[in-house]
């Protein structure tokens, strides 16, 4: 049995301390209390969020247009999956092929020029024709005039010897005809001096052309009938055949004069004809050097236009350089011209376990103080689904100068992702989401009071 005076007391404590001010100060308290230590000891973390897509960690190659003709066939479309060589872009050539046609029409013309006069060359140095048939630019004909050019000289020489064997032989004959003129007429001088020995010194003649005088010289001896009438007669007989004597005389000094007077020309030199003939050939070498070197420069010419016209021709098809996965740069399937050196796509990686994402995201300029290399980031996929992918990163790289735009000055930022097995059976190139980089972490008394004094933390 319980004392009632027990059971008074303790009556008497239940209305003292389990009143209604007691049952609601003392929750509050140690409510208080327990908000106070957790204020000081737990924490939150200090994030900065912006918007992200994923990408791989090494592009395979950037695919530029190569050409400003317009589009011809457009293959690129987003997350194809593409082969080495694939054809990806092809723009409209008609006027590099109609270039790239006339430009091999001009170069085969100018090689068979080129060959032409090669074996023109080789018909003059051999001296006899090396062409097969007649030649299309007319080489034949100009070898054989120079041939005709080099025979003309030689028959001039030939010529010229011919006639100065003619002109020798006529003089021949006319010193024959004067020596014989003049022995006939030393056979006459002879005669009357034979003459005028017999009349000098009263001796007989016989045999003697002129013995008529003689005779009749004797015969007006014995006619005359005085010594002094036969001096006179033999006086006179003498001067008359004297008077010949004198003539023949002068005749053989004419017939000398006149067999000096007739020249005969010296052999003649076949140099100057060999000279001539030489200086032609060295004329005509040199005019086909010089066209030939002319021509090989024009084929040069024509090849580095060839060449250049190939690439403008080859520069009308974009084939995939890798194997990969297509990534647009914008959506331009309508577009009708690509201007040259624009960016028109990347290609990714195939995507593997062993392939590496990252995620690009832009920072506001007012958020970057604080971020740092090595910081721990979030990625949350844009997903309509109950549970989003959500991936873990570390932060490798931040811009170092603002990118302005018109939504204001950004900083791009990379970060690498961690992506588990099961994860990547959902993931895709160009996947956007939410991007939360943890700058650090502070107690959630010095997160309030940094907000009562104005300091932003995210």
């Amino acid at each position: 049995m319980f004392d009632s005076k027990y059971l008074e007391s303790g009556e008497f404590y239940q209305r003292r301390y389990k009143n209604f001010s007691t049952l609601i100060i003392i929750p509050l308290f140690i409510l208080l209390i327990a908000v106070i230590l957790f204020g000081m000891f737990a924490t939150r973390e200090i994030t900065t969020k912006a918007t992200g897509q994923i990408v791989p960690a090494q592009v395979l190659s950037i695919i530029q247009s190569t050409s400003n003709n317009a589009i011809d066939e457009n293959k690129l479309s987003e997350n194809k999956v593409i082969n080495k060589g694939e054809l990806l872009v092809s723009f409209k050539h008609d006027d590099e092929q109609l270039s790239t046609q006339v430009l091999t029409q001009q170069i085969n013309n100018v090689t068979e020029r080129l060959q032409s006069l090669a074996t023109y060359k080789m018909s003059i140095d051999s001296g006899s024709s090396q062409f097969s048939g007649q030649d299309k630019f007319g080489y034949d004909s100009l070898f054989n005039d120079y041939i005709a050019q080099s025979s003309a000289l030689n028959d001039d020489f030939a010529q010229q010897t011919s006639d100065k064997v003619t002109a020798n032989q006529q003089a021949d004959h006319q010193i024959d005809v004067l020596k014989q003129n003049q022995t006939k007429n030393n056979d006459k001088l002879q005669q009357y001096q034979d003459l005028r020995n017999a009349i000098d010194h009263d001796s007989s003649v016989k045999h003697n052309t002129y013995q008529s005088l003689y005779d009749s010289y004797i015969a007006q001896q014995k006619a005359a009938t005085t010594p002094a009438e036969k001096e006179q007669i033999k006086q006179a007989a003498a001067a008359n055949v004297q008077q010949q004597i004198d003539q023949l005389s002068n005749g053989n000094d004419t017939y000398d004069t006149q067999i000096a007077g007739i020249g005969k020309s010296g052999p003649l030199s076949k140099s100057s004809t060999l000279d001539k003939v030489a200086d032609l050939k060295n004329q005509q070498l040199a005019s086909v050097q010089k066209e030939i070197n002319t021509d090989q420069e024009n084929l040069d010419e024509l090849k580095a236009k060839q060449q250049s016209a190939n690439n403008s021709y080859q520069d009308t098809v974009i084939k995939s350089p890798e194997a990969g996965v297509v990534h647009l740069e914008t959506d331009k399937s309508n577009t009708k011209y690509y201007p040259k050196g624009t960016t028109v796509a990347q290609i990714y990686p195939k995507l593997s376990d062993k392939t590496k994402l990252e995620v690009i995201y832009y920072v506001p300029a007012s958020n970057i103080v604080g971020l740092k290399i090595n910081q721990k980031i979030r990625f949350t996929a844009n997903q309509n689904v109950t549970q989003p992918m959500v991936l873990d990163g570390t932060v490798k790289e931040i811009g170092t100068a603002p990118i302005a735009s018109k939504e204001g000055a950004f900083y791009k930022c990379v970060a690498a992702l961690t992506v588990s097995r099961s994860q990547r059976d959902n993931m895709k190139y160009g996947i956007n989401g939410r991007v939360t980089v943890i700058k650090g972490k502070k107690t959630w008394a010095q997160y309030y009071k940094d907000k009562v004094m104005g300091d932003r933390n995210d």
